[in-house]
This record gives C-alpha cells, sequence and structure tokens, in this order.
C-alpha cells in the first residue's frame, strides 16, 4: 500500500462529506421559519425505525431546559451503519437492492434537520458490531464550520471521540427498556432556545395524530422544565367505535384524546374530536399538516384536503414539506396520487355514517379548495377532475350543516352568506334569512366557519337575494305571516331590512329591481313609484278615490322609516281632481259622493279650494246641482218651507229615519192586509191573546223568512220554540211550517254562514285556522280574535231582521267573548250593541 496515495483518498472522503454537509446546512438555514420544529420529529423518526424491523414499540422522552434539550428513547440499539450514517451523513435507509425496509428514515441527510436546533450534540448510546459485540459509547458532533478545512477536522474529532468512548466500553448484555440512546443539543443563543420552545409546543400539538398512526411508539414524554409542565402521551393501538384513543396524563391529570380514524392498511385518514356529553365535535384543522407520511409533513398545512391523511407509502419531497404529483410517467408521483384517491375513498366512508345529532362542527372537516402548493410538483387539472370535483359533489349530498332547530340540512340545500362581505354584513344577512326561512341557514355561531370552507355552487345570499324574498311576498300582510310578528314588529323588521340594503350606495338598483316597499295599501312597489304624503287631507284622497284613482297605491306607508322620496302635495291632487271632473259621471254614485264631499271641503277650506280648483271652485254650486237627478222633490221640500238644518239634525241623530219611515210603510201594508184599521185595534187583540180572550185566527202566520230570522231548521225546534209566551202571543198555532221551508231555512242559515266565514278570512285580526261550525247550526266556534277566542253567531238578515231565540245563542252573546255576524246578501257585517240602540230607538233599558 502506497500510504501517501491512501491518506489522499480517505482526504477526498472527508472532504466530499463536508461539503455535503456544508451545503445541506446552508439551505436548510434559508428555510429554518418553516422548519422550526422538524428536529422533533426527525429525532422520533430515527427511534420509530430503531424498532422497525422488530416486534418492540419504543417510548421518547423530551427534557427541556433553558440551555440545552435532549431527546432520548429505549428503542434499539445503534448499527455500525447507524454510527457512518451519523458523522458521514450517510443515509442508512439506502438499502441494498431488493430489499425492503419498513424504516421511514435512519440519520441521512434528514438528521441535518436537527442542526437547526444547534450545530452541537452529544450523542450516547450502545452499538453493536457485526461479529455482534456491544459498546456503550458517548461523544460530541460539531457540525460549526461553513468551510471544509474547517468541518473536516471536527468530522475527524468525531470519529476519535467515538472510539476513545468505546474503548472500555465493552458490554456483555443491558436492559433494552432503559432510556439508552440520547441526543442532547447546546442552546446557547436565544434564537436556539425560541427553535427548541417551537418545536416542544408543535411536538405536543401533533403527536396525538402520529400516535394514532404509528402503533410502535407506546409513549412519549415531554418534561419542559421552562414552562414548568410535563406531559405523557400514552398509545393504545386498538380502534374504538371508530376511534383511536390517546391517553394524556398532564401534571398528574388524565385526558383522554380522540382521534376519529379510517384505514385500509395502505392509507389512512384522521380528524380529532373532543366528546362533551353525548356528542363529539370536530377540531380545527387549520394549523395540522394535512399530509403524513408517519410523521407530518410540515408545510402542507395549506394542502387543503379535508381531513388529516397518512401512508407510510407516501413519496415526500426533500424538505419534507409536501409529496409529489407532478409527472404523468413518474412512479412516485402516481403512487403519492394513488394514495390520495384512496384517501378520498375512506373520507366518503367516514362522513356518509356521520350524524349532526352526534357530531358537531362538521365544518372542519370539508374543506375542498386547491392545495396551496408549489405549482412545478403539483398536477391541479388531476386534482380537481379526479380529488375535488368528486368531493364537492359527495359533499353537496350531504346532510351535514347544523340548523338553529338542532337540525341538520343537506349542504347543496343550505344558505351562506358570499365570502367577500365583512362579518358584520354576513351576520346581518344570515339573521334576516333567518327570519323568513329558519331552516335554510347554519347555525349562527357556525356562519363565518362555513363560508370559509363552502365554494360558488353553494347557494349564497346577498342583497340582492334578500329584497327578492322580500319582494316575493308582496304585502306587508303576507310578510308578517311568513315572519310570525304582527304588523308592528314587520314594520320595525323592514325598516331594518330596509336601512341595512340602502347603505351600500351599489344597492340603491334593487329598489327599483324589487318591489320591497309598501304603499298605504300595504302593497309592496318599487321606490320610483311610491311619493311622500304631503297632501295631507284624508278629504281629497277620499275624493279622488271615489273619482276612479286611489293616491293610496302611489303614497308611501307611514310606517316607512327608510329612504328618500319624491312627494305628492295638495296642488298636485287637486290637479288631478280637476281632470277627473272635467268627464263628469253625474248618474254614478261614488262620484255623486265625491262631489258631496268637494263641496263641504270648499265650504270648510275655501282659501285653499280659490288657491287649488280656482275655476271648479268658482263652478261649485253648479257641480253640485248637476248631481241631483231628483230635482222636483227637492224643490218641493223647499216650497214647503220645511227647515233644512232641522231634517240634517234629525238624519245626523237618527242614521236609519228613511229606513224606519220605509219599516213604517211595511207595518201599514200588514195591518192593512190582515185588516187592522188601527193602532188601537192592534193593541186591543194583542191585549186579547195574551189574556187567551181570542182565537188564533188573527194571529201572525209563519213564514220561512220568519224562520230563518229566528234560526229554527226543523219542525221539532219550532214546536219548542211555539212553548215560548212571547212567540206563542205572535204566532198562529195553526200555521205549521212545511218541510220546503225548513229546507230553505237550511240553505239560507248555510249560505250566510259561508259568507260571514269567507269575510272573515279577509281580516287580519280573525284567524280561522281552528274553526269549528259543528257546535250549533248558527254558532262558529273555534275563531281567534287578536290571537283571544271568540265564538261567533252567524245568521241570515235577508230580510232585515235576525229574532235571537235560542237561549245557547243568548247565553253565548251574555257571558262568553262572543260577536253577532249577519250577512245581509250585500257584506257581512258585526252588529254591535251601538248599532241595536240606533236601530231600535232604544234611549233607556233596565239593568
Amino acid at each position: 500500500m502506497i500510504r501517501s496515495i491512501e491518506n489522499g483518498r480517505k482526504e477526498d472522503g472527508n472532504r466530499s462529506i463536508a461539503d455535503k454537509i456544508i451545503k445541506r446546512l446552508h439551505d436548510l438555514e434559508k428555510t429554518v421559519q418553516h422548519n422550526h420544529g422538524r428536529w422533533a420529529w426527525e429525532l422520533l423518526q430515527n427511534a420509530k425505525d430503531s424498532v422497525a424491523e422488530t416486534n418492540r414499540m419504543v417510548s421518547v422522552r423530551i427534557i427541556h431546559k433553558h440551555d440545552e434539550i435532549e431527546f432520548s428513547h429505549n428503542g434499539n440499539h445503534f448499527t455500525e451503519k447507524d454510527i457512518r450514517g451519523i458523522i458521514n451523513q450517510i443515509s442508512s435507509k439506502e438499502v441494498d437492492e431488493g430489499e425492503v425496509s419498513k424504516r421511514t428514515g435512519r440519520f441521512g441527510t434528514g438528521f441535518l434537520t436537527t442542526h437547526l436546533l444547534s450545530r452541537e450534540v452529544y450523542i450516547e448510546g450502545i452499538v453493536e458490531t457485526d461479529n455482534g459485540a456491544l459498546y456503550t459509547f458517548g461523544f460530541p458532533l460539531n457540525r460549526n464550520g461553513k468551510t471544509t478545512s474547517v468541518l473536516i477536522p471536527k468530522i475527524e474529532a468525531a470519529w476519535s471521540s467515538f472510539h476513545e468512548s468505546t474503548e472500555n466500553g465493552k458490554i456483555d448484555d443491558y436492559d433494552e427498556e432503559d432510556f439508552n440512546t440520547s441526543f442532547t443539543y447546546s442552546l446557547d443563543t436565544k434564537g436556539q432556545q425560541e427553535i427548541a420552545q417551537i418545536g416542544v409546543d408543535e411536538f405536543s400539538d401533533l403527536i396525538p395524530y402520529v400516535l394514532s398512526f404509528i402503533p410502535e411508539i407506546h409513549s412519549v414524554e415531554i418534561i419542559d422544565k421552562v414552562e414548568k409542565t410535563s406531559v405523557i402521551f400514552t398509545n393504545n393501538s386498538k380502534i374504538v367505535d371508530g376511534f383511536k384513543k390517546i391517553t394524556k396524563t398532564q401534571d398528574g391529570k388524565l385526558t383522554v384524546i380522540r382521534i376519529l380514524f379510517a384505514t385500509n392498511e395502505m392509507v389512512s385518514i384522521a380528524a380529532r374530536v373532543i366528546k362533551k356529553s353525548d356528542i363529539f365535535e370536530f377540531q380545527s384543522l387549520e394549523q395540522v399538516p394535512k399530509l403524513f407520511c408517519d410523521f407530518p409533513l410540515i408545510g402542507t398545512e395549506d394542502f387543503h384536503f379535508p381531513i388529516v391523511v397518512n401512508s407510510f407509502f407516501f413519496n415526500p419531497q426533500t424538505e419534507r414539506d409536501g409529496v409529489w404529483l407532478k409527472g404523468d410517467y413518474d412512479s412516485e408521483v402516481n403512487e403519492n396520487k394513488k394514495i390520495l384517491e384512496q384517501a378520498l375513498v375512506l373520507y366518503k366512508d367516514l362522513v356518509a355514517k356521520l350524524r349532526c345529532a352526534s357530531y358537531k362542527n362538521i365544518f372542519h372537516i370539508v374543506n375542498s379548495k386547491i392545495p396551496y402548493t408549489d405549482e412545478n410538483y403539483f398536477d391541479k387539472d388531476w386534482y380537481i377532475k379526479t380529488i375535488q370535483k368528486p368531493l364537492r359533489d359527495f359533499l353537496l349530498k350531504q346532510e351535514i350543516v347544523e340548523t338553529e332547530g338542532e337540525t341538520s340540512n343537506k349542504l347543496g340545500e343550505s344558505w351562506f352568506p358570499r365570502r367577500q362581505y365583512n362579518k358584520l354584513v354576513r351576520e346581518s344577512l344570515w339573521q334576516y334569512t333567518f327570519d323568513m326561512f329558519p331552516n335554510s341557514v347554519c347555525k349562527k355561531e357556525s356562519i363565518h366557519d362555513w363560508i370559509d370552507v363552502i365554494w360558488d355552487d353553494i347557494s349564497v345570499i346577498t342583497f340582492a337575494e334578500i329584497a327578492n324574498d322580500i319582494a316575493q311576498r308582496k304585502t306587508i300582510t303576507k310578510l308578517a305571516e311568513d315572519l310570525q310578528m304582527d304588523e308592528s314588529g314587520t314594520f320595525e323588521w323592514l325598516n331594518e331590512v330596509g336601512q341595512f340594503i340602502m347603505e351600500e350606495e351599489f344597492n340603491l338598483p334593487l329598489f327599483e329591481k324589487h318591489a320591497i316597499i309598501p304603499n298605504q295599501n300595504g302593497t309592496f312597489l318599487i321606490k320610483s313609484k311610491l311619493y311622500l304624503d304631503e297632501v295631507n287631507d284624508s278629504d281629497l284622497l277620499e275624493i279622488l278615490r271615489l273619482l276612479g284613482e286611489d293616491w293610496d297605491n302611489i303614497l308611501l306607508h307611514k310606517k316607512i322609516t327608510f329612504g328618500k322620496f319624491f312627494s305628492k302635495k295638495k296642488s298636485e291632487i287637486a290637479l288631478k281632481i280637476n281632470e277627473k271632473l272635467k268627464n263628469p259621471r253625474t248618474r254614478d254614485q261614488d262620484f255623486k259622493k265625491s262631489i258631496s264631499i268637494l263641496s263641504e271641503w270648499f265650504d270648510n277650506n275655501s282659501d285653499e279650494g280659490k288657491e287649488f280648483f280656482s275655476e271648479t271652485y268658482r263652478k261649485r254650486a253648479e257641480l253640485f246641482m248637476n248631481t241631483i237627478e231628483d230635482k222636483e222633490s227637492l224643490y218641493k221640500v223647499m216650497r214647503s218651507k220645511t227647515d233644512l238644518s232641522k231634517v240634517a239634525e234629525a238624519i245626523e241623530a237618527n242614521p236609519s229615519l228613511f229606513e224606519t219611515i220605509e219599516k213604517a210603510e211595511e207595518i201599514y201594508l200588514l195591518l192593512e192586509k190582515y185588516n187592522v184599521k188601527s193602532l188601537d185595534q192592534l193593541r186591543e187583540l194583542l191585549v186579547k191573546k195574551s189574556t187567551g180572550s181570542s182565537g188564533d185566527h188573527t194571529l201572525l202566520p209563519v213564514t220561512q223568512e220568519i224562520l230563518a230570522n229566528m234560526g229554527i231548521i226543523s219542525l221539532k225546534e219550532w214546536q219548542e220554540a211555539i212553548k215560548d209566551k212571547d212567540l206563542a202571543a205572535i204566532y198562529s198555532h195553526n200555521s205549521t211550517p212545511t218541510t220546503d221551508m225548513f229546507v230553505y231555512v237550511q240553505s239560507l242559515i248555510s249560505k250566510a254562514k259561508k259568507c260571514i266565514i269567507a269575510h272573515l278570512e279577509t281580516l287580519d285580526n280573525y284567524n280561522l285556522d281552528n274553526l269549528d261550525d259543528t257546535t250549533a247550526p248558527t254558532i262558529l266556534a273555534g275563531i281567534l280574535k287578536d290571537e283571544k277566542e271568540i265564538s261567533i253567531v252567524a245568521r241570515p238578515a235577508y230580510n232585515k231582521e235576525v229574532i235571537i231565540y235560542y237561549g245557547s245563542e243568548r247565553d253565548i252573546l251574555d257571558y262568553e267573548p262572543s260577536e253577532l255576524w249577519v250577512d245581509d246578501g250585500v257584506q257581512p257585517k258585526m252588529i254591535s250593541l251601538g248599532h241595536l240602540l240606533k236601530k231600535a230607538n232604544i234611549v233607556k233599558f233596565p239593568i
């Protein structure tokens, strides 16, 4: 052997090793911000790999101090190849051709990342030589130096220290359960101390996932003397009810960490949950790497797969911050793609089994965005077609959205505010949609979480959608019904929504596209068709309505408080009335009434009449006279020197005066029919009847109109009724009703009830949802008026009369909340006490 050549060969080898170390550490320093915690995972990976070819489990302990951090484990001892790999940086994962290894990695270039923590590490352990001998060792490994001339001596120094430590270290046996292997890193600078703390924190957060993926790791103990805490994570390899359970004992307090887990042996998926009573709440995966190759690939936090994916068979990128996913003919790429496709199958099966009744916050595991990764290593088209689209199609059909009603909706049938709105706008849009459609939105507390993960195919809530939803109600009455609010509350709600929409200037066109503002009739119109009421005169509005144009249809409802509107003034309505009067309809009753009101208005507002009506005001007398058809009768009254003011006073005091005169005429005809010549004769006949001194031949005959007025619908009821002394004194016993009479009466009562019911259904303050018309022929029960139950006596009054005979009717009208309604063939009306007093001319009555 030529010694100089051999020394040169050895020098070349050391230089090559030093060059590789210098270059690798230089590259790592540029990525230090993304690799703060990687040192811990590399050391854990080495611990796991030490038992990869055995049936043993490994336990790990980390002791964190201010000036150093020690990582130790009780895994298998070192081999000669391991020692060469540590000092010379030759990966022991590089196996011989055809050899299959269970090792994730072992002292290769990845181990150099631990020097981001410190360039100086003291390594202790037990090594087995090729001949089976065991030696203890301990030596410092110093990677300080940016040139080969500085680093080569340190490599040689490491070898010297190693050999020196083994000289008297031969042992026959050792306890494999002891923590025989340790790596102690010096923390001399503040930066090193920060990296150590970041690594410990990251390690503590992610170790439950690692333990669920790697059954070979039995436990991990972290003794943090800086933070003064101590915690042990203990593994349980069993899957119970779909969960892996990791026991966490911190400062003596034991808790269970649950990882929802599924696997097909090649790939596993996982998500962390917290159990509260019988509910499992998913935890956020935002800061969790989504890809694990047994250990987390730090940097895949934004790889937006919806759940954590692990596979020993992943082919990671060099920096272990992602996997290769680009290259159609690359076997490693195709293997990675296959793993993600299988993960999607597992995910669908897992989510399909979830029930909102048991699982909450499912939004944490439905993120389907395109992964944020280096496009040079990522096949976007493949991902969209093979992963994202099938994933989204699946999610849309799943009942995974919790509602306020503790039910769940399919994602595709739920509505969410747009992502670009700020939080306050989102919450307002959610609230107004919830008010109208409470089962179509998620829980309020989950709005922003869902918005972060939904996509464009999801139904979105916008200002335009809110406006359109309101417009579809068409009236304030329908809106109140759908909101389940009273009118006052509905206007308050609409004013709030209208002001909210109007605050954004770009929303103003919505008020022209969608009719959402009510006029004075409560009908929704677009904004440009509504005006403020500055007429402020109900008489002029009534006059114009009688002339055929109802300005309540264009005047803004007085309870609307948002928006700026043009106004309608008194001069404008006067102009419109003058225009209508150019085409008089003197035979039309509404026209006559309008002239009557206008004439009276002129008398009370002469100055405004001259100002706004001018010519019409000058011709007011002629206009009024032209509406009188029977001028001859008027002239007769005037010629009779009748004081018209007294006639007006009499009518005002007794509005039914002319009706009373008509009835008097009817009575006269009736008396004439039965040959009664005077009131004295009628009085005499009635007295005789009451004393029984006369026969029935002078009494009134029974007619079907009388039966209808009494509400009697059968012969039996008539026979009972005639026993009443008051009735017997008026109607003839010999005048027996026929079957046809009762059939007719029934039809009248049925007709009246239908008309009254139909009319009540148009009134806002009556609710007939629980109507019961079976109590008695003329009684309607189960009706709510202003949300209070009342009963209604319903009667026909087609000959303008009603006779209250039935005791049940009198009891209802006397004792219960009740009303008397009649149908006179024109329009059903309620008979009030005031109406009875006026019609019957009652001025006094017994109490």
